[in-house]
């Protein structure tokens, strides 16, 4: 396979992971949630461990011991995934501490067995992939342009986190002084108002749908998020309506 085909492998198995993460959000929680970190539909967690299926796959016949294997190298993957990024963004995104057999909430036997079954499955599934791969016209090109749509979704994604926590830091030293109260009740709007001038939004479009992604989310600065969220949830922090705006709620209650 060449370096495109390989990349846009990469990105079908990415995209089946994203479906397979949204469709336990549409099962569970009967509403369908981007469960993806990145904006665009695509786990590249996933699209990672189907390339290292695929390549243990070669030497692997007996689909039994795939399966094992596979669900170890994947279970690997995640481990250090869910590491790498704790220590990047100074949180955990998701954490199986409730489930059976978990390893410090990163990984557990329920995500084993299920990567396990998709090491199996590639084997069968990869060679249609690979076909529909290749019959792609200009696939060289689709796979730079989407490459570079792909990198740009992750630096975007990595810039807002850093503001992100940065904020948090700040609302972590607030109230590590005691001074919680007042800030919120006193300079809440007036603050929020300079963050904004400064161009360090807090809560972006972007932050929330990650938030909302992932429930289980931790970040080291948890009592700051915590306040942050009563803050924004608050009846202080909506925008207040205009003359026109109410008259017009009063004539629909009507």
């Amino acid at each position: 396979m060449t370096i495109a085909e390989i990349f846009l492998c990469f990105l079908i198995y990415s995209f089946l992971g994203w479906l397979w993460e949204d469709f336990r959000s549409l099962y569970k929680e009967h509403r369908f949630v981007n469960r993806g970190f990145l904006n665009g539909p695509y786990c590249p967690i996933y699209g990672a461990g189907g390339l290292v299926f695929l390549y243990a796959g070669q030497f692997i016949e007996n689909p039994v011991a795939l399966f094992f294997i596979g669900g170890a190298i994947a279970c690997a993957l995640e481990y250090a995934t869910s590491y790498v990024m704790e220590k990047m963004f100074k949180a955990r995104w998701w954490d199986y501490s409730e489930w059976k057999f978990n390893i410090n909430g990163r990984i557990c036997l329920y995500g084993f067995i299920v990567f396990g079954a998709a090491s199996v499955g590639i084997r069968y599934l990869h060679p249609h992939i690979l076909s529909f791969v290749q019959s792609i016209p200009h696939n060289t090109l689709i796979a730079s342009i989407l490459g570079f749509l792909f990198a740009i979704d992750v630096i975007s994604t990595n810039q807002s986190f850093a503001r992100f926590n940065k904020t948090l830091r700040e609302y972590q030293s607030i109230l590590m002084k005691g001074r919680v109260v007042q800030f919120f009740e006193r300079n809440g709007r007036r603050f929020i108002e300079t963050i904004n001038q400064r161009r360090r939004r807090i809560f972006t479009w972007q932050q929330r749908r990650i938030l909302k992604a992932f429930p289980n989310f931790k970040t080291h600065y948890d009592n700051a998020y915590k306040e942050l969220q009563k803050f924004y949830k608050s009846s202080k922090f909506q925008p207040q309506q205009s003359a026109h705006a109410r008259k017009k709620t009063k004539k629909i209650l009507k």
